[in-house]
């Protein structure tokens, strides 16, 4: 088969009447077939006549947004040769202090816009695959469900960073995010409700579960109704809605369940991950302990905070010993994770959890197979000859095991960050943040406003019909 050159301009300007992006879709070949839109969507990106213009779109990573949760935290040694990249970097330490603003009015909100990016691609695949020809391998409904899990995925994490926590008795009125659905770099639009964009991530999902048929891709950057469940799963997780969320993690599961015993995990040098760990895929496409990946191209060299540290057993946790370390001979003095996969998507581990959550939560609540899920994921992550199963009779005490694994399983993502944004809405299991940084303590109450981020300065210019959030 004949490649296809697709080719992407975009224009990130303050002169752009877009008021979030401004990409126009230009080039020698337009996507015309079924197959020409499923290239697009599994290469992740368009490619370009030179290299100005390059970037993965659609499997879009959030980049560097763990360090917004106070699990993890800068470097505090000045010897360490990434304290001064958090030091110099504003962006970097507007996060780390939870700041009002961590992009300036000049500069671009780069979650905000990558954001952004993939809905446009998966909205002009929308768009046009209906009228596409007929491809020789895919599908024409396999196609446009990946483009449906791939915008509701979007429009979760905007949703989730940018507006309030779900809460059903005031979704209707808190403000979220403007809803592109069509490909229209002109439209300027108001912030849609909190419960507008929750009916739109599900109304995607439905229907990509009802035309979708491949459960599991080859590749895992290619969603399947594996990874569609596993999201509407973690959608009504996040409206408390655990009887649906339950529901749909078991049927997840019944697809794809794979979990890596790291007891079969060996360093390549013991005791500096950096190096390796013979056993383990590094690679987001294929590891198989990933349900949905987004690409990370770099990531950040900062380590466990304290409120972190004080809940792993770092004797026994294997997750610690095998992927977090130092490298001194690079500067790197203190300790940071090194090869576990980074990436904005969904893991099978988190499918577990949710489920064991779900089946404690739901209105037929079943403790045992809570633990049974639980302990499905803990077998496969502490060391075989101290391990024991968790076990409770108490049901608080066994959501508060299942939150803290969480926290141990969900690491270095903007996953941490909202998760915890979801447990405040709980007061059962509502926490504040604090940590320390050079000398300076922050914190931010359950109800602070900063846990909304900003609305990018650059984007509120543009667009009179925005409302800021509070700061």
């Amino acid at each position: 088969m004949k490649k296809i050159l697709y080719t992407l301009i975009v224009m990130l300007t303050l002169a752009s009447c877009d008021d979030y992006v401004d990409i126009i879709p230009k080039g020698k070949t337009i996507p015309t077939t079924v197959d020409d839109f499923q290239k697009l969507l599994a290469n992740g990106s368009f490619s370009t006549y030179g290299s100005q213009y390059a970037f993965t779109d659609v499997n879009f990573n959030v980049p560097f947004f763990e360090i917004y949760s106070d699990d993890y935290n800068a470097p505090q040694d000045p010897a360490n040769s990434a304290y001064q990249t958090f030091k110099n970097i504003p962006m970097l330490s507007n996060m780390v202090s939870w700041a009002d603003y961590i992009y300036g009015a000049s500069e671009d909100d780069n979650i905000w816009n990558g954001l952004y990016k993939s809905i446009y691609v998966v909205n002009y695949v929308l768009d046009h695959i209906e009228d596409a020809q007929d491809g020789i391998s895919a599908k024409r409904n396999e196609v446009k469900g990946q483009a449906l899990v791939h915008r509701a995925m979007n429009y979760f994490l905007l949703t989730n960073l940018y507006a309030k926590q779900y809460n059903a008795q005031t979704s209707a009125s808190d403000l979220s995010v403007p809803m592109m659905l069509h490909a229209d770099v002109n439209a300027h639009l108001a912030r849609a409700t909190v419960q507008e964009v929750y009916d739109q991530i599900l109304k995607d999902l439905n229907e990509a579960i009802s035309i979708m048929q491949v459960k599991v891709p080859k590749f895992n950057n290619i969603p399947g109704l594996a990874t569609a469940y596993a999201l509407r799963a973690r959608v009504y997780l996040w409206q408390q809605n655990y009887d649906k969320a339950y529901e749909d993690a078991t049927q997840s599961l019944t697809m794809r369940n794979t979990l890596l015993d790291y007891n079969t995990l060996q360093p390549n040098l013991p005791g500096i991950p950096a190096y390796g760990i013979r056993g383990y895929d590094m690679s987001v496409e294929t590891n198989p302990e990933i349900l949905y990946s987004r690409y990370c191209t770099e990531y950040l060299h900062e380590g466990f905070s304290e409120n972190m540290l004080s809940i792993i057993d770092k004797a026994n946790d294997l997750r610690y010993k095998l992927f977090i370390g130092t490298l001194p001979e690079s500067g790197l003095t203190e300790p940071s994770l090194w090869i576990r996969h980074h990436h904005s998507g969904i893991d099978i581990s988190e499918v577990w959890l949710m489920k064991a959550e779900t089946a404690l939560r739901k209105s037929s609540s079943n403790i045992n197979e809570s633990l049974e899920a639980l302990n499905t994921l803990r077998k496969n992550r502490y060391a075989a000859a101290t391990y024991h199963d968790f076990k409770t009779s108490n049901s608080q005490e066994l959501l508060q095991e299942i939150l803290k694994e969480r926290r141990r399983e969900i690491i270095f993502t903007e996953m941490a960050f909202i998760d915890h944004k979801r447990q405040n809405a709980d007061p059962s299991t509502a926490r504040p943040m604090q940590r320390n940084v050079w000398g300076q303590t922050y914190t931010m109450p359950v109800d602070d406003p900063h846990w909304q981020l900003a609305i990018p300065l650059n984007v509120l210019g543009l667009n009179p019909l925005l409302i800021q959030n509070e700061r």
